[in-house]
């Protein structure tokens, strides 16, 4: 449940970028923006928030989302609309700028809420993998003595 909640406000995100920037340089019909942007949360909900943001840190999920976001943009709607190249990468510079943003608030969501439970069940795992057998003897020829000393009674 946690997971879909955070792709909603993740879609809600990228969605609402993309809906304030690219018609400013290029003319996308609503329906193809949301259908984009819809991938582009699939995508960088996988690799940016489930992959990256856990094993190397905040900063660099910030990075990848703005990486992925310029790309996406700069691929995913300049292919399709043979649109001039500075107006296709304004509009992929621009957007990505505003995700990065939004997405440094985002990961402190993800951390605290998502992720987080996350790591609780995996650390609990852990202790359990990591215990140690403890017996009541410490010493084990002491233990045997006394098992002797019975026998002989």
């Amino acid at each position: 449940m946690r997971h879909l909640l955070a792709l909603a406000w993740k879609y809600m995100l990228l969605a609402t970028v993309f809906f304030a920037m690219i018609p400013l340089f290029l003319r996308v019909s609503s329906a193809e923006l949301l259908w984009f942007s819809l991938w582009m949360t699939l995508v960088a909900y996988a690799l940016g928030d489930l992959y990256i943001l856990p094993r190397f840190g905040n900063l660099s999920a910030v990075i990848a989302d703005f990486g992925l976001a310029f790309v996406g943009v700069w691929i995913g709607i300049g292919i399709f609309y043979n649109a001039g190249g500075a107006a296709v990468i304004n509009a992929a510079f621009f957007s990505a700028l505003l995700v990065a943003l939004g997405e440094i608030l985002f990961h402190a969501y993800m951390n605290r809420i998502v992720l987080r439970h996350q790591d609780e069940k995996k650390e609990h795992s852990m202790r359990r993998e990591m215990q140690t057998e403890i017996a009541e003897e410490f010493d084990v020829r002491s233990a045997t003595d006394q098992g002797e000393d019975k026998q002989e009674s």
